[in-house]
């Protein structure tokens, strides 16, 4: 990164924050002494948090409970120390940080799109063996932190390019790198370096758009970067302004980073549109109506029948 931008962002008096309450929980997480009685105590000082960890621990998306979960200790013990930590993490970022983005910036599709990416990605790691499906969670709202700090630090400027990407998360890349000679992707995980994320969450920020330009040093870490970066895509099946050209480059990009064929994809989008109610829900954030996330499983279903009767040119994927 050019060291004056660089510079220029560390000047920046509202770059984004870590939040108090997720530093803490995951601070007591990594501590072998730390009950689920002290967790619950300490995240019950944050009611709004409590309420949604209770929807959460009651919801399908973590599986559900047979009884009522209906105390914050219970939820610590059903949930683990993992879930508990990345939720907190998840939810105070949000809520933190959901009004940051300077001028014309669209902090509303950003969050849209981070949070189906989230949900991908916690689905896809189920699919394909990822064994830390909480850090993939947090990793997939993470990947884009960086556009919140170029929001901050380049303020309308960037808020009228991002404007100018029309909502195409590969043409905003290239429109940064055109601008400023880098982009969200290496910015962000600048960022999660300066707040000590581990590494593995930091380098999936970094291959977020290309995989292949994070560093990892075993197959486990590649997985999950190329999860990640395959999760973005899959939410721009819903996000992208173009529906059918979001789908294919999904399914293609699915069969070369984690071998996931079609039908898999069609099983995975079904499952995210199953989630989106509960995402909908702990978020606060309207992410499509019904028929609206509907129509984007029917027209992938259509898509990949069509492509078994031939019927579809081959594309080539964005990197």
């Amino acid at each position: 990164m050019d060291p004056q931008i660089l510079q220029r962002i560390k000047n920046c008096k509202t770059l984004p924050a870590i939040p108090a309450l997720p530093l803490q929980v995951l601070q007591m997480c990594r501590d072998d002494q730390a009950s689920a009685q002290k967790i619950g105590d300490v995240i019950s000082k944050d009611p709004s948090f409590v309420a949604k960890l209770l929807n959460v621990a009651n919801s399908s998306f973590y599986g559900g409970s047979r009884h009522k979960v209906a105390t914050v200790t219970h939820a610590v013990t059903l949930l683990g120390m993992n879930s508990i930590s990345t939720l907190a993490f998840c939810f105070s970022l949000y809520r933190d940080l959901r009004k940051k983005g300077g001028g014309a910036f669209d902090h509303t599709h950003f969050w849209h799109r981070c949070i189906l990416a989230s949900l991908a990605a916690k689905l896809l790691a189920k699919r394909v063996g990822v064994v830390n499906e909480e850090e993939i969670f947090l990793a997939g709202l993470l990947q884009d932190l960086g556009i919140l700090v170029m929001s901050e630090a380049f303020g309308n400027e960037y808020g009228i390019l991002y404007q100018k990407a029309n909502q195409n998360h590969h043409d905003l890349e290239a429109l940064e790198q055109g601008r400023w000679k880098t982009d969200h992707c290496e910015i962000g995980a600048w960022l999660a370096e300066t707040w000590e994320l581990p590494e593995v969450l930091r380098e999936a920020v970094r291959g977020s758009h290309n995989p292949f330009l994070a560093s990892s040093e075993d197959e486990a870490s590649k997985l999950m970067i190329m999860c990640v970066a395959l999760s973005g895509r899959l939410a721009d099946m819903w996000c992208h302004p173009q529906s059918e050209v979001a789908i294919q480059t999904a399914i293609e990009l699915s069969e070369e980073l984690v071998g996931v064929d079609p039908d898999g994809v069609l099983d995975l989008a079904k499952q995210i549109a199953e989630e989106i109610p509960n995402m909908s829900a702990f978020f606060q954030i309207d992410l499509g109506k019904p028929e609206e996330i509907q129509k984007v499983v029917d027209l992938l279903e259509e898509t990949i029948k069509l492509a078994k009767m031939n019927y579809l040119p081959e594309t080539v994927p964005p990197f």
